[in-house]
């Protein structure tokens, strides 16, 4: 069995269609400009409506959860076995409330658009925050200031690390993030 980090990286990167998953189809969320549409207060959430989340997660992306996370963070990867075969593992918060919901669904995510799609990390976790947000609102479930908060936080970290690794030109949709 080897990790996923151990395999050979083609260095040529794949062509990438964000059409076909739809990662356009909401608009970006940069900087403090969001929609009011999309900034809500918590509210009440019934449990029922994050264990459904769980439960639809695991099948539809055929995800397992190596633990649940007692802090607000997150980790996703996938372990390849000899014979081909790929379990796919995310380490999160139970779904409790929408900040620990959209660390979840960040971390599912990474699953449901493909690891090192894109040419540097700090756009794969842009683009993984936008699916995040979609989803989130798809099962109406509030992005609340909390919630942008963290995002805002993780894309100043991958962006700053990034750079430091030394990113020369940094994509577009990531401007917002510098400083």
């Amino acid at each position: 069995m080897k990790h996923i980090s151990q395999i050979h990286r083609n260095p040529e990167p794949r062509p990438v269609s964000t059409e076909t998953r739809g990662l356009l189809a909401m608009p970006p969320l940069i900087g403090r400009r969001i929609p009011p549409s999309l900034r809500q207060s918590a509210g009440q959430i019934p449990p029922a409506a994050y264990r459904r989340l769980i439960r639809d997660s695991k099948e539809t992306y055929k995800i397992s959860v190596r633990k649940w996370r007692r802090h607000m963070s997150g980790m996703a990867y996938e372990l390849l076995y000899d014979d081909g075969s790929i379990k796919r593992l995310i380490s999160a918060p139970r779904p409790r409330s929408p900040v620990s919901a959209a660390i979840f669904l960040h971390e599912v995510g990474h699953h449901a658009i493909g690891f090192r799609r894109y040419g540097c990390r700090c756009l794969e976790e842009y683009y993984v925050w936008q699916w995040t947000f979609r989803e989130m609102t798809g099962r109406r479930i509030p992005i609340t200031d909390r919630v942008l908060r963290h995002y805002h936080r993780s894309m100043h970290h991958y962006v700053r690390l990034a750079r430091k690794n030394g990113l020369r030109e940094l994509p577009a949709q990531l401007h917002a993030f510098v400083g």
